[in-house]
């Protein structure tokens, strides 16, 4: 919707009327956004122009169009801005008309994505209105037609990304005001996943915590194994990792010769974020959780030997994963 420059230009004149100072018309409707640049003209008795003559601008509302000594006035939000020339002891104003700029079309950038799982990417969403003027400051919704191929925003992110979730296919949508532009993403599976053989150097499951606890007011003895984990690489556009180490906690019962094992609680050691590979093949893996945690791995036989760095304590695991064979 086009909304005309509704403007009037008032001169006022000296006493006796000579010279007239006049503000030139905006020949076309104008925009929140838009800068203009304005003129104001001199005229004598006989209404010829006199050149030359230095005019200063204002403006009645800063917060509606701000003006340069030049007289270029930059509009920044829709409303009448009331300008004013003076050329000595003539004065002249202008009322101008600043039209709202109406959304008539989102663009998405990039429109068509090919992701690995994964993969992150931030998304640009361009708002256009009248005569595809560019608008700015209007607020943006993200959606995804289908949050397990690739979701946007989520905890932890910006709403302007994008995280390609599993295999398939779906449209990404931006929406501001009712008018809505769309990409298409496509998303494969280019996962490696490697399983945990062994926990500091000793073959899984390994016994690494053993004490009396005390559960519901009974002391019991407990033991606490590393059993199994995993260590995944995927990613198309950016490398990411993905680290676990799963423990069991037993209740330990001895009675004679024998032992029994209760299962009591499960554990996870996990984290996720994004790696950069080296030329001799070795891993530097930054945390998306926790920032700066950064482990390193070293590649060995259809493997790697992961160095964790445990949050909180600055200790350290050394993890060897074993390639999976599909």
């Amino acid at each position: 919707m086009a909304l005309a420059a509704v403007a009037c230009s008032d001169t006022v004149d000296p006493v006796g009327g000579d010279p007239r100072l006049t503000i030139v018309p905006v020949a076309d409707s104008v925009f929140e956004g838009d800068t203009v640049r304005l003129t104001a003209q001199l005229l004598d008795a006989s209404g010829r122009q006199v050149p030359g003559v230095p005019v200063m601008w204002s403006v009645s509302d800063s917060t509606l169009a701000t003006i340069t000594a030049e007289g270029a006035a930059a509009l920044l939000r829709p409303g009448v801005a009331r300008i004013t020339a003076r050329a000595g002891a003539a004065a002249a104003t202008y009322d101008l008309a600043i039209g709202r700029l109406v959304v008539q079309r989102v663009e998405l950038s990039p429109g068509i994505l090919h992701l690995g799982r994964g993969d992150r990417l931030t998304l640009a969403a361009r708002v256009f209105g009248q005569r595809d003027r560019a608008i700015s400051g209007r607020t943006v919704t993200f959606t995804s037609d289908d949050t397990l191929v690739a979701a946007v925003g989520g905890i932890g992110y910006l709403p302007d990304y994008v995280r390609a979730m599993g295999a398939g296919s779906t449209t990404l949508r931006a929406s501001v005001e009712g008018v809505s532009g769309t990409a298409t993403v496509a998303v494969v599976n280019a996962d490696t996943t490697y399983a945990l053989t062994q926990y500091n150097g000793s073959p899984l499951p390994v016994l690494i915590a053993a004490d009396t606890v005390t559960i519901n007011g009974v002391k019991e003895f407990d033991e606490v194994d590393a059993e199994s984990g995993t260590f995944v690489v995927s990613g198309v556009l950016q490398k990411r990792y993905q680290i676990d180490v799963r423990y069991t906690q037993y209740h330990v019962i001895r009675m004679g010769d024998s032992v029994s094992r209760e299962p009591r609680f499960a554990q996870r050691e996990f984290d996720r974020g994004v790696f950069t590979v080296f030329d001799n093949g070795s891993l530097v893996m930054t945390s998306e959780y926790i920032y700066p945690l950064v482990h390193t791995a070293v590649p060995v036989d259809d493997g790697f030997l992961v160095h964790y760095r445990i949050p909180g304590d600055d200790s350290f695991l050394d993890l060897r994963y074993r390639r999976v064979t599909p």
